[in-house]
C-alpha cells in the first residue's frame, strides 16, 4: 500500500512540475502561448476542411450531403488557412467575446444597482462600483483586444502557477502523514 501511495505522490508531484513550468510559460511568454493556440486551431479547422473536401469528392450518392460536405470544406479549409496565417486572431476574437460578456455583465450589475438603490438598500453603491469597473474591463477588453489577450494569459498562467504549488504543499502533506492516511485507509 505504501509503494502504491508513493508512486502517486511522486506522479502527481511531475504533473505538478509540469503545470508550473506551463503556468511559468503562460506568464512569461504570453505571446507565444497565445500563437501557439492559434496554430494548433488553425490546424485543427484545416484538417477538419480537408476531410471534408475529400469526402465530398469520394463519396457521391446523397446529394444534399455532398452539397454541405464542399460547401463546408471550402469554408473551414479558408478559416484555417487565415487562422494559421494570423494565429493570434482566435486569442482576439475570444478576448472580444469576453469583452462583450463583461459589458453584458457590468450593465446588469448597474441596473441592479439602481433598483437596490430605488428601494432603499445599503448595498446599491457596491454594486453600482463593481458594476462600472466590470463594463470599465470589458470597453477595455474590446477596444484593445491584443493587449487584453496578453493580461488574461498570464493571469491564468498565475493560477496555473498557484495551482501547481497549492497541488505540491497537499502531496507534501500527504507524503508526510503518509503512515496515518495508510491506517485509516485500511
Amino acid at each position: 500500500m505504501k509503494k502504491k501511495l508513493n508512486k502517486m505522490i511522486l506522479g502527481s508531484w511531475f504533473t505538478s512540475i509540469l503545470f508550473l513550468l506551463f503556468g511559468i510559460f503562460l506568464f512569461v511568454k504570453p505571446k507565444l502561448a497565445n500563437s501557439l493556440i492559434g496554430y494548433l486551431v488553425g490546424a485543427i479547422i484545416l484538417i477538419s476542411g480537408l476531410m471534408s473536401l475529400y469526402n465530398y469528392f469520394i463519396a457521391k450518392k446523397d446529394i444534399k450531403y455532398i452539397n454541405f460536405e464542399l460547401i463546408y470544406g471550402i469554408v473551414t479549409l479558408i478559416a484555417g488557412i487565415a487562422i494559421i496565417f494570423n494565429p493570434l486572431s482566435i486569442s482576439s476574437i475570444v478576448t472580444i467575446g469576453l469583452g462583450i460578456w463583461f459589458l453584458f455583465n457590468g450593465i446588469m450589475k448597474v441596473n441592479t444597482s439602481l433598483f437596490l438603490k430605488k428601494n432603499k438598500e445599503e448595498t446599491w453603491g457596491i454594486i453600482l462600483f463593481i458594476g462600472l469597473l466590470t463594463l470599465l474591463c470589458g470597453a477595455l477588453l474590446i477596444i484593445n483586444p491584443f493587449k487584453g489577450t496578453m493580461v488574461v494569459t498570464q493571469v491564468v498562467g498565475i493560477f496555473v502557477i498557484v495551482y501547481a504549488i497549492l497541488d505540491s504543499m497537499h502531496w507534501l502533506l500527504v507524503k508526510k502523514r503518509s503512515k496515518e492516511i495508510i491506517e485509516f485507509i485500511k
